[in-house]
């Protein structure tokens, strides 16, 4: 889908529970019946009427609370709330949502196998610092900086 402008990050966005315009400017947020808690108005996309609403213009939000700026009625109708991506909000994936392919190198390859793989070689300035251990496998080459404060063993 093209875009004038920046291109959204990619987020999970998310159809919200539908809302019933009444004699209020109020009304809560929810995603399957669960209040939901956009990051700030910025973060929802509001249609009224048909037509898009300006955030911090035409709606705040609170919390879970969405308030319009003037008192609805029970002849408008909210079309729609579009929770965007949730940029810069924590995601928790989903249990057993994601294998080693998804996972540095460094990690784990083989599945339940506790195997670390490391670099040959110290490319960055690193510190140790006191109180902590660190380990590497090699032949290990220092090709830059390394402090250490605490533990470092090469095996």
């Amino acid at each position: 889908m093209p875009y004038i402008g920046k291109q959204p990050k990619a987020g999970e966005f998310k159809l919200l529970d539908a809302l019933t315009a009444s004699a209020t400017a109020a009304y809560s947020l929810t995603k399957n019946s669960v209040a939901f808690k956009p990051a700030n108005a910025e973060s929802i996309i509001v249609s009224l009427n048909g037509v898009t609403q300006a955030p911090d213009t035409a709606y705040t939000v609170s919390g879970n609370t969405l308030t319009f700026d003037t008192a609805l009625t029970s002849n408008d109708v909210i079309d729609y709330i579009l929770a965007l991506g949730e940029v810069g909000q924590a995601i928790v994936p989903t249990d057993n949502s994601i294998t080693t392919a998804k996972l540095s190198s460094t990690i784990s390859r083989g599945g339940l196998a506790n195997i670390r793989v490391n670099p040959n070689s110290l490319t960055d300035n690193t510190t140790i610092a006191s109180g902590e251990n660190a380990l590497v496998a090699g032949p290990f080459t220092l090709a830059a900086t390394l402090t250490v404060n605490g533990t470092f063993t090469v095996v």
